[in-house]
């Protein structure tokens, strides 16, 4: 009972094959082989079990054992941990569907989705995005290569995730370079979930514990869902997924069978792009200098995250042929009534008319990481820094660029709710924004009451009890019983 967890996630995880939970004989080489099996796997790659036990000899001389030496057995034991057939991939392998997408929708795609509401299909997609990127700087980076140089130092990777009707839309998972960055100093709660590595990509590992855990979520509310997703190396075939149903979206049809390729993430890197340069005219403004921190990019995506409309990605989703155009009522989203939030770029920059922002190439700006590499097969150095847990990554973001957070006090909040009240009630904002306001305002000062009221001492009930009782409080010493004699 005391390792109910562990027993219970390597039950799904491996399957019922295995009767005991035993350590293998080098688990940082298992676990190396194990990542470096899935991504074969994922790649449709046939593996043998001579192929295996050079692999395991291979990744114990990088993790520094020369005297390991993989025999039949350990691999057999290997393959045993992990519920692998001997010479080929457990379970089902993966077909590709190699003819037309038309043939795909019309042919596959209904028998996948029966038995599923529209509401319970998902579809996920990473990308890439230059966080710190101001107009002024795109024309110096164009041209520049994703990969590598300074330009990809400043970028991280989102994962976006949303069901057909937009009704739900999955938290965002961030992937940094840093793992501790000093803008996080101070905070404790981020509003996506942050991960991070040497390059800010989506790796296997991390699409799995995503998807693990949020198939642990789904069986506490007993629901059932598609995940689509493309054929990525980032994307391993996952056994023992109990509420999940992954499914691959044929190889090189991303672009017309997904429905976050569509326009939804279009859409959320615009509205990411405008709050970086709502921020901009303000430091113009008050005459000061702004640069983005990862702090910064992380509360924009999710702002941005939520001003993608639930019509938006409806649209999107049919756009792919994933729903019919008969599949919803075209519901309206209180968040649907403002057009400006799905004006491209430009077209808001022209509406606006903002002088502050000057002439750049905006529509460069609004394009210029579209094509950003998200994930990349993964190498034997990487697996092994992996399996390491290889601490190198910078424990600061930017550098100097990325100071700590300065935490305010209650008052502060206080202050600031009580200028914003004002400037509501001074141009006549609805009663439902002042109703809201009023209730900050209400719950700031209950945190302010709470945390500057003192902690009653002992000799306060001493005082108390004196009063009440008219005689003197004698607290008896060296008894053996706890209680306190007047």
């Amino acid at each position: 009972m005391r390792n109910k967890t562990k027993i219970i996630n390597a039950f799904k995880q491996n399957g019922s094959r295995i009767k005991r939970l035993r350590k293998p004989e080098r688990s940082d080489v298992d676990e190396a082989l194990l990542k470096w099996f899935k991504q074969q796997r994922s790649d449709n790659v046939p593996v043998s079990g001579p192929l295996l036990m050079v692999k395991a000899e291979e990744f114990a001389k990088k993790l520094k054992d020369e005297e390991f030496v993989c025999g039949a057995g350990w691999t057999d034991k290997f393959k045993l941990r992990h519920n692998i057939t001997f010479g080929k991939v457990s379970g089902a392998a993966r077909g590709v569907n190699t003819e037309t997408t038309t043939e795909w929708l019309t042919a596959v795609w209904p028998s996948i989705r029966k038995g599923y509401a529209d509401k319970d299909i998902f579809n996920a997609d990473e990308t890439g995005i230059f966080f710190r990127l101001t107009p002024d700087r795109t024309l110096k980076f164009k041209g520049e290569k994703s990969v590598g140089g300074k330009l990809s130092k400043e970028r991280i990777t989102a994962l976006v995730c949303a069901n057909a009707t937009g009704s739900e839309k999955r938290k965002l998972l961030v992937i940094g370079k840093s793992k501790n960055p000093r803008c996080f100093k101070n905070v404790e709660n981020l509003p996506v979930r942050y991960s991070a590595n040497k390059k800010s990509w989506m790796t296997s590992s991390l699409f799995e514990a995503e998807l693990r855990s949020w198939d642990r979520e789904l069986q506490t509310r007993k629901r059932k869902i598609i995940l689509l997703v493309d054929n990525c190396p980032a994307h391993p075939v996952l056994q023992n997924l109990e509420k999940i149903k992954l499914v691959f979206i044929p190889a090189n049809t991303t672009s017309v069978l997904q429905p976050m390729d569509q326009g939804v993430i279009r859409n959320l890197k615009c509205h990411y792009r405008k709050l970086i340069l709502l921020r901009i005219v303000e430091s113009i403004e008050k005459k000061q200098d702004y640069t983005v921190t990862l702090l910064d990019a992380i509360r924009f995506i999710e702002k941005a995250w939520r001003r993608v409309t639930t019509k938006t990605i409806q649209n999107c989703f049919r756009h792919a042929g994933i729903l019919s155009t008969q599949g919803l009522n075209g519901t309206e989203n209180e968040d649907d009534t403002n057009n400006d939030d799905d004006l491209p770029l430009t077209e808001w920059l022209r509406k606006v008319n903002c002088d502050e922002l000057g002439q750049y190439d905006y529509e460069a700006y609004a394009t210029i990481d579209d094509n950003i590499v998200t994930t990349e097969a993964q190498t034997d150095d990487d697996i092994v820094s992996e399996v390491k847990k290889d601490t190198e990554e910078e424990d600061e973001e930017g550098g100097e660029e990325c100071s700590e957070v300065s935490i305010p006090t209650v008052s502060d909040a206080l202050e600031a709710i009580r200028v914003v009240n004002l400037f509501y009630e001074s141009r006549g904002g609805s009663s439902e924004i002042v109703t809201k306001i009023m209730d900050i305002e209400r719950n700031l000062e209950s945190v302010y009451w709470a945390s500057n009221r003192k902690q009653m001492k002992i000799t306060d009930y001493c005082n108390t009890f004196s009063v009440l009782f008219c005689g003197t409080f004698t607290p008896q010493v060296g008894l053996r019983s706890n209680s306190v004699h007047l």
